[in-house]
């Protein structure tokens, strides 16, 4: 079986110069996890995943529509062609540790998408076209720990709570405390006590 089988054809990329809310935008409305950056060419040039997105926005302590697509994706990608055996896909995803592989035509042009939802729904249907032990050992890979890593630093406080005049231990209550409709800090009642 052939990567073109099981990819999706033709998915929704944004620029390096788009915002994160279209990537967002993006990943809302194809209920995907991924969205492949391109350039003007409609080459691949980046990926952008739901976490690359989440993250940028929390250590960045910026609005999605303030942060530039190509400050976030990742430039180093991983991708296969349409004509790779699905063994070949399996191979690259496991040693990626990734769950979805760009497909690229001969230029570098993106046509494609295939994840590791796809294999495992063709595992299913077709077992004699897809190895399942292969599928299953390439979820093992992906779920498998990767290196620790030091955990990241957010950002000083917002300006709601940098606006603060009181003592550091109360600021960081603050920039943990709830937030109401408008965006400012709502206050929570101390633990025992009336009011």
């Amino acid at each position: 079986m052939k990567t073109s089988e099981l990819m999706t054809r033709e998915p929704r990329a944004v620029r390096g110069l788009d915002r994160l809310d279209a990537a967002a935008r993006v990943l809302w409305d194809q209920d995907c996890g991924i969205v492949p950056v391109v350039d003007a060419a409609g080459v691949l040039v980046g990926v952008l995943t739901d976490r690359d997105l989440c993250m940028a926005v929390y250590t960045q302590g910026r609005l999605l529509t303030d942060i530039p697509v190509s400050a976030v994706m990742a430039r180093v990608v991983r991708s296969c062609r349409p004509d790779d055996a699905i063994t070949t896909v399996l191979q690259t995803m496991t040693q990626a540790q990734v769950h979805r592989l760009p497909v690229v035509d001969g230029k570098g042009v993106l046509v494609g998408i295939v994840s590791i939802t796809d294999l495992v729904r063709a595992a299913n249907s077709r077992p004699t076209a897809v190895d399942v032990g292969g599928v299953v050992k390439t979820l093992a890979a992906i779920a498998a720990p990767r290196r620790a890593v030091a955990p990241a630093t957010r950002p000083a406080a917002s300006s709601a709570v940098a606006a603060v005049s009181s003592p550091a231990s109360s600021a960081m209550a603050l920039a943990a405390a709830p937030t109401g409709r408008s965006g400012k800090p709502v206050a929570k009642k101390a633990k025992g006590k009336k009011g």
